[in-house]
């Protein structure tokens, strides 16, 4: 049975008359192809242009961190073997690949710590996909920084307004939707920055839907970060398919055996798709940047701890339990509670507020077997409890508060301090500044063991990336 009907829970749901076809575009391929094909530079207003900056400027930070990552390591060598040479630049890497097999090795970066960016129109991580897809069709067309940008905006509204289409049904179903939208976004923005007319992104948009997939059951596996880098090279390889000439039916979302029927049971929400170009959506809903390198589900609830430790000034030893009090959307997303691996640990709220009780900070150090293991972090672990708590399920706090937590700590001398986190630092409503931004992006490429002299270099471009002449000039390789 579809959440929503046992806990009240909901996030972007249908309207009432979403339910009947007539209420939706008449052809989805279409419609998308069409917009993104008009789209120009001129068209997107100032303020998602900046928007669209912050999430370049955050996904090439998180993309050269994860490639320090045992996961994107062992792509990196399977790509090496399995894909062909060519002038697509895998980030850190001297030798070039094709489009499709740079695009899987930045999109299994990007995803590696699960520190990307994340919307809350489909809950989906939208950039990790369609920055590697586009940037590897950049690099093959020599586009300017603007064009590039641009494709990087048309790609990333689709995937949100499919997400805003199929309301939250189709994430609580089980499909993750940063995989199934995320590539026919990853298709657009590749056919967008390949210069395809309508009918032929149409038919990109098509081929992708045609083949997309991906199943939360593999949260907490190398499997995760596989499928984000696997769906940008598949929206890559649909475009290239698309030019081709490969034919795929037009009406594969509507079909009754097509995309919406299949994946989200004929539910769909017309506005969606009616606003694309209208309302922005990396303005609203917006976007969430994560200031740490787990599951977005579990930030609110670090945030409440940190500030109950500080506020109080408390000591972590003095703490016998910890009470994480929080929504469904975050029930279901931290599925392990005794993680065995360094990646079911970001998926832990027992291993997030188990390394501030511990260690009193939470970054991409903390993410490795050898701390999971840690005595400290086992004894902190233990002390911590998640539960579902229906009031945070209502309209109070959802859906403009969709990870909010409720965090009490209980101490061995029988005091107790509770604190409410609604939006955790990054979130839409309490966004990152552009200092933090940046400065997250330093911390991202010190990891990695950048050079400061060569980070700083790509982050003053990253930060003009639209007047750049070619997007070559961001010097991404080995140096």
């Amino acid at each position: 049975m579809h959440a929503m009907s046992t806990t009240g829970w909901k996030l972007n749901q249908q309207d009432d008359k979403g339910s009947s076809p007539d209420n939706l575009i008449d052809n989805v391929a279409q419609h998308l192809g069409t917009w993104v094909a008009g789209l120009a530079f001129d068209d997107i207003p100032h303020e998602a242009r900046h928007i669209a900056r912050r999430c370049v400027i955050d996904t090439f930070g998180v993309a050269i961190a994860g490639a320090r990552t045992r996961v994107s390591q062992s792509i990196r060598a399977h790509v090496a073997t399995v894909y062909g040479s060519g002038d697509c630049t895998v980030i850190g890497e001297t030798d070039g690949l094709s489009m499709p097999g740079a695009a899987l090795a930045n999109g299994v970066a990007a995803h590696a710590l699960d520190f990307d960016d994340t919307s809350y129109a489909g809950v989906v991580h939208g950039s990790a996909i369609v920055l590697p897809a586009v940037l590897a069709a950049a690099e093959h067309a020599d586009i300017s920084g603007a064009d590039f940008l641009t494709a990087f905006v048309a790609g990333s509204e689709v995937i949100y307004a499919l997400g805003l289409t199929m309301s939250d049904h189709h994430y609580l179903k089980g499909w993750w939707a940063t995989s199934t939208l995320g590539a026919i976004g990853a298709a657009a923005g590749a056919a967008k920055t390949l210069g395809f007319e309508r009918e032929k992104t149409a038919r990109a948009i098509a081929l992708a839907a045609v083949q997309a997939n991906g199943m939360s059951a593999m949260f907490g596996t190398d499997a995760k970060p596989l499928i984000a880098g696997q769906a940008a090279r598949l929206g890559v390889e649909a475009a290239l398919l698309a030019d081709a000439g490969i034919g795929v039916p037009q009406t594969i979302f509507e079909d009754p055996r097509g995309f919406l029927a299949l994946m989200n049971d004929g539910i769909k929400n017309p506005a969606g798709l009616r606003d694309l170009g209208r309302t922005w959506r990396l303005l609203d809903p917006g976007i969430a940047i994560k200031s740490m390198p787990v599951c977005s589900a579990a930030q609110a609830a670090i945030e409440a701890t940190q500030y109950l430790i500080a506020s109080n000034e408390l000591n972590a030893e003095q703490i016998k339990t910890v009470t994480c009090h929080v929504p469904h959307l975050v029930k279901i997303s931290l599925v392990h509670e005794q993680p065995a691996t360094a990646s079911q640990a970001q998926f832990s709220m027992g291993f997030a507020i188990g390394c501030i009780l511990a260690f009193g900070t939470l970054g991409p150090s903390q993410i490795n077997t050898k701390i999971l293991a840690s005595k400290e972090l086992i004894d902190a672990m233990s002390k911590v409890t998640m539960v579902e708590e229906n009031e945070l399920n209502g309209p109070e706090f959802q859906p403009h508060f969709p990870e909010c937590s409720r965090v009490t700590l209980t101490m061995k001398n029988g005091q107790s301090f509770t604190h409410l986190t609604p939006a955790a630092t990054g979130m839409p409503k309490n966004p990152l500044s552009d200092e933090a931004l940046l400065a997250k992006y330093s911390s991202c490429a010190a990891y990695a063991g950048w050079p400061d002299k060569r980070a700083q270099n790509l982050r003053d471009n990253l930060q003009k990336i639209d007047e750049l002449s070619s997007i070559r000039m961001l010097d991404l390789g080995e140096t």
